[in-house]
C-alpha cells in the first residue's frame, strides 16, 4: 500500500490498524509519480493539500496502473470530490475519519468477488406506503417457488413490516447475524433464519429493536457480501431514505426497482429517486421502473409517467387491494391466495423479467456515497 501526502500522525494509526499491511510512503507528490507507477501496489492514499494538480496527476497515474486509489481531501468540497473521480479515484474521504478510512483501505484491498455469488435486488419505493414491501415479498416468495435459493433482507431495522406480511416472528435478527458471521456456516444460517413456507428466507431486526444501533453501514456491507454466498438472491425491503444504511445497501446492488404508482406526487418522488441513484453510481440499465397498482383508467399513464421519472416502465403490477389484502391477514403468498388473480400473474412476470442479474455488475464502487452518504436524505 502506498501513502502518498499524509500526516505522520495519521500514517502512525494506519500501521497500527493495518499490522499486515506493507505500507511505503512517498512524501513528495512531483517525484512520487514515476516511482508509485514503478511499485505497482494495490492501494493507494492520496491526499489532496497546497498541491492540487501533482496530487491528481499521482490519482490519474496510479489510477492508470491499476491501482485503487483512496483520496482524502480537506473538505467536502464537490468540485475536489468530482476532480478526484475524474481521475480514476475510488473513494473520497475528508481528514480525520482514520476509521473510515481504515475501512474504505480494507474494502479497495479486498479481491474481487469471485464468479458464483448471488445478486442482490432492492426494492425501493418513490415513497411511503406505495406497496413496496407487498411486491418484495411476493417477489421473494415467486423466485423461491421456481427453486432458487432467496433470502429477504428486510433493513427497516425499527418499523419493518416484511415477518408480519408472511406471519412470522422470532428467528435470528440482522444484529444477531452481523457480529457472527465468521461463525455461521450455511448449515447453521438455515437453521437460524427463519422460512415462509414457500422457501424464502426472511432477515430482519424482529422485536430486538434496542439492539438495532449495533448495525452500522459498514456491517450491512459485510452482511449482503456474506448472504451473497449463501443465496442466489438477496431481495432488500425497507429502505425508504438515503440515510448511511440505505446508500450502504444500494452501493452493493446488482439491481434496484423503483416502486411508484400513478400518483403525481409520487411520481414526482421517483424522478429525484431516479436522478439521486444515479448520482450515486447507479446507471439506468441497473434500474427497473416498476408502476404498482396500476390501472388503465388512471389519469396518469405510463408513458406520462416514463417521460417525467426518465426511464421506461419495466412493468406494471395490478391494482387487487381484496386479494393482497387477504394474503397478507393470511401470511400467504398471492400465487398461493389468488394464483388466477392479474396481481399474481404480473408479479410472477416481474420475476420473469428480472432474473437473476450477474452478481457484482455494479462494477466500480461509487465514490459520491463517501459525499451523499453522511447524512439522511430524503427526496422530497
Amino acid at each position: 500500500m502506498l501513502l502518498a501526502g499524509i500526516e505522520p500522525v495519521v500514517e502512525a494509526e494506519l500501521r497500527a490498524a493495518l499490522q499486515d499491511a506493507l505500507i511505503t510512503v512517498l512524501p513528495d507528490l512531483v517525484a512520487a509519480k514515476e516511482e508509485a507507477r514503478a511499485l505497482r501496489a494495490a492501494v493507494a492514499v492520496v491526499s489532496i493539500g497546497p498541491e492540487r494538480d501533482a496530487s491528481f496527476r499521482l490519482v490519474n497515474a496510479l489510477s492508470a496502473a491499476g491501482t485503487h486509489v483512496v483520496v482524502v481531501g480537506p473538505t467536502k468540497d464537490p468540485d475536489l470530490i468530482l476532480g478526484a473521480m475524474r481521475e480514476g479515484a475510488r473513494e473520497y474521504l475528508v481528514a480525520g475519519e482514520t476509521d473510515r478510512l481504515v475501512q474504505a483501505i480494507r474494502e479497495q484491498a479486498r479481491p474481487p468477488e469471485p464468479a458464483g455469488l448471488g445478486s442482490v435486488l432492492a426494492v425501493f419505493p418513490a415513497k411511503g406506503g406505495v406497496g413496496a414491501t407487498s411486491v418484495a415479498t411476493n417477489l421473494a416468495g415467486v423466485l423461491a417457488r421456481n427453486g432458487e435459493r432467496v433470502c429477504l433482507l428486510d433493513l427497516d431495522l425499527a418499523m419493518g413490516d416484511a415477518l408480519a406480511f408472511l406471519d412470522l416472528s422470532g428467528g435470528y435478527a440482522i444484529s444477531d447475524v452481523v457480529p457472527n458471521m465468521h461463525r455461521i456456516d450455511r448449515a447453521l444460517l438455515d437453521a437460524s433464519v427463519l422460512q415462509h413456507r414457500s422457501g424464502v428466507r426472511v432477515l430482519a431486526q424482529t422485536d430486538k429493536l434496542e439492539e438495532a444501533s449495533r448495525v452500522d453501514p459498514a456491517g450491512l456491507g459485510s452482511l449482503l457480501h456474506f448472504l451473497r454466498q449463501h443465496y442466489k438472491t438477496i431481495v432488500l425491503d425497507g429502505l425508504r431514505t438515503f440515510d448511511d444504511h440505505a446508500v450502504a445497501a444500494l452501493d452493493a446492488c446488482d439491481r434496484v426497482l423503483v416502486v411508484v404508482p400513478q400518483e403525481v406526487p409520487a411520481v414526482r418522488r421517483a424522478q429525484r429517486c431516479v436522478s439521486f441513484l444515479r448520482r450515486l453510481g447507479h446507471d439506468d440499465a441497473r434500474m427497473r421502473l416498476v408502476v404498482n397498482r396500476y390501472s388503465r383508467s388512471a389519469e396518469v399513464k405510463c408513458q406520462l409517467l416514463a417521460d417525467t421519472v426518465g426511464l421506461p416502465v419495466a412493468a406494471t403490477v395490478a391494482s387487487d387491494y381484496p386479494a393482497l389484502i387477504r394474503a397478507i391477514n393470511r401470511g400467504s403468498l398471492l400465487v398461493e391466495e389468488a394464483p388466477r388473480s392479474q396481481l399474481a400473474k404480473d408479479i410472477a412476470a416481474l420475476a420473469s423479467l428480472i432474473g437473476s442479474p450477474q452478481a457484482g455488475a455494479s462494477g466500480k464502487r461509487s465514490l459520491l456515497r463517501r459525499f451523499f452518504g453522511q447524512k439522511t436524505l430524503d427526496v422530497t
